[in-house]
Formats: C-alpha cells, sequence, structure tokens
C-alpha cells in the first residue's frame, strides 16, 4: 500500500494528483463564477475550451513524469462539478494524515468524490473540516514545524483553529490574514501570495498580506514580487524537489523566474494559461499525497 507523508512543501515530489481536463464545463449550464479573475476573464475573453486545458495538462504531466513522480488523475465528479483543474483546494496531506477540505463555493463541495477511489488506495488517517467552517487546500502551507494558513477569501479563523486543535501539538500554526477586495486586493488563497522553498527562500508579495506572522520573516530570504507579478500567480510554482521547481512561461513571470535561477534553482517554465485564466497555477493544479 501506498502511504500519506507531507512533511515539507519542498521535499522530492513523489505522488501527486494532477487536475483533470477531460470534462471541463461539459454542461455550461452548472459553470459558477468562483472569484474575481474568473469574473474578468469570463467577460473579456470567455470561458478555455476542454482541448485547450487538456492540452496543457498534457505538457504539464509530462515534465511531472519526466522528473520521476507518479501522477494520479481524479475520476469524473459528479455533475455539480463542472471544473476539477484545481485539486490542491479539496484536500491536503499534513504529515501522514489527508484531511479533506471545506469548501466555500457550492459548485466545489462534490469534487473530493473524484478522488474517493485514489484515495482508498493509500494508508494513513483520514480527517474531515468540521461543518460550519471553510477550509481550502490552497490556503494550507507547510514549512517543516510551521503551518501557514491563511484566513480571507476562502479560509476563515475557524479553520486556522481546527489545525491547531488537531495538529497543534506537532506543528506551529501561524494564521495570516489576507488583505480583501475592500482594501483593493485580490488574494484567492494564501499560495497567491506566499510560497516556500527549498533552498531557505520565499516568493513573497507582501502587500496581499495583512500581517505577517515573525517565523516568515526570520525564516526564509524573500524575493518580493509586484502586484502584477502576484496577479500572473508568479509564487504559484511547484517544488518537485528543493532546488527543482515548475514555473509559467508568461511575460509577467519572468523576472520572478530568473530571481529564481540566480537564487540556485533549476526552474522549468511551462505554458500555462487555461487554468491561471480562472485563479490558479501550477500549485493550484497538484494535490500531493507523498514527498520525500
Amino acid at each position: 500500500m501506498r502511504h500519506f507523508h507531507i512533511a515539507d512543501e519542498c521535499a522530492p515530489l513523489r505522488h501527486v494528483v494532477m487536475g483533470r481536463g477531460a470534462g471541463y464545463h461539459r454542461d455550461g449550464a452548472r459553470v459558477e463564477v468562483v472569484n474575481e479573475t474568473h469574473r474578468h476573464t469570463l467577460a473579456r475573453y470567455g470561458h478555455p475550451t476542454e482541448a485547450q486545458v487538456v492540452a496543457e495538462f498534457t505538457t504539464f504531466r509530462t515534465a511531472l513524469e519526466g522528473a520521476g513522480v507518479t501522477v494520479h488523475i481524479p475520476d469524473l465528479a459528479p455533475e455539480t462539478v463542472q471544473d476539477q483543474t484545481c485539486p490542491r483546494d479539496i484536500g491536503f496531506v499534513i504529515g501522514d494524515t489527508f484531511v479533506t477540505a471545506a469548501m466555500r463555493n457550492a459548485s466545489r463541495t462534490q469534487e473530493i468524490r473524484g478522488l474517493d477511489r485514489l484515495l482508498a488506495s493509500f494508508t494513513g488517517p483520514r480527517l474531515s473540516v468540521p461543518s460550519g467552517i471553510t477550509l481550502e487546500g490552497g490556503d494550507v502551507i507547510i514549512a517543516g514545524p510551521d503551518i501557514f494558513v491563511g484566513v480571507g477569501q476562502r479560509s476563515d479563523p475557524e479553520g486556522a483553529a481546527f489545525l491547531r486543535r488537531e495538529f497543534g501539538d506537532i506543528y506551529s500554526i501561524h494564521p495570516v490574514p489576507t488583505r480583501p477586495l475592500s482594501q483593493g486586493e485580490d488574494v484567492l488563497h494564501l499560495d497567491c501570495a506566499f510560497q516556500p522553498l527549498g533552498l531557505g527562500h520565499a516568493l513573497i508579495y507582501p502587500a496581499g498580506l495583512d500581517t505577517i506572522p515573525a517565523a516568515m520573516r526570520t525564516h526564509f530570504d524573500w524575493i518580493e514580487v509586484t502586484r502584477d507579478e502576484a496577479a500572473a500567480l508568479s509564487t504559484n510554482v511547484l517544488s518537485l524537489a528543493p532546488d527543482h521547481l515548475i514555473a509559467r512561461d508568461h511575460p509577467a513571470c519572468a523576472r520572478v523566474n530568473a530571481a529564481l535561477r540566480e537564487a540556485g534553482y533549476r526552474v522549468e517554465e511551462l505554458p500555462f494559461d487555461a487554468v491561471p485564466s480562472t485563479g490558479g497555477s501550477f500549485r493550484c493544479a497538484t494535490l500531493p499525497l507523498a514527498r520525500g
């Protein structure tokens, strides 16, 4: 049997759930607009097509498998779910425990059903976020003994409190309030403004965070990104190993990707535009199940 195991965001990636392109928006009448980026893209350009999503995920999968990662694809979820491109949000692994998240948007509440068969093939404890709390995986970032928990558009303070109750004897839990739309910022999840990296750095958009915990300031050398770079999801990279990243090939990410290379990282830049048009990039499009 395979085992859940995530002790750090940057340890070598072994097993990962990658987003599903097939079936994307198969019933347009059921599509829910889920964030400001999605609303803006729809108004200006319309939705990407299933073919576009599938093509980008095919390239992404090739890169993952080329690095020795075992890639798993969700089964088709119930018809209430029209977008399975960002599995990061629907669950996360802390240590050897898989936690089923609690989704803010109604159209995503049944998305976890697409993982039922896969999760049954792994061993390890299972938890679910209790009713009445919202907590999504994009707001949960594990950095060794520290867990940073975004509090904002998609996750509430009770989510951080839940993690402290369940894991606070092993990890230091740091709530990180993100700045709301009313303050002119659009941080969908914490990983759109902060990402720890394996050589001691962190990508960060400080203006998107209302409070910055001391652990963020003292444990990492910051690589700061601008508002436009954050909007292009330059922070939303995926670590394949401590010094190996997948990042978006996009003009707005070019400076950040160059800074990462100068800091010692091997950066694979891949074209990825369909999923970012609805608010997520490589971290959002993956749910790691085992690292190390």
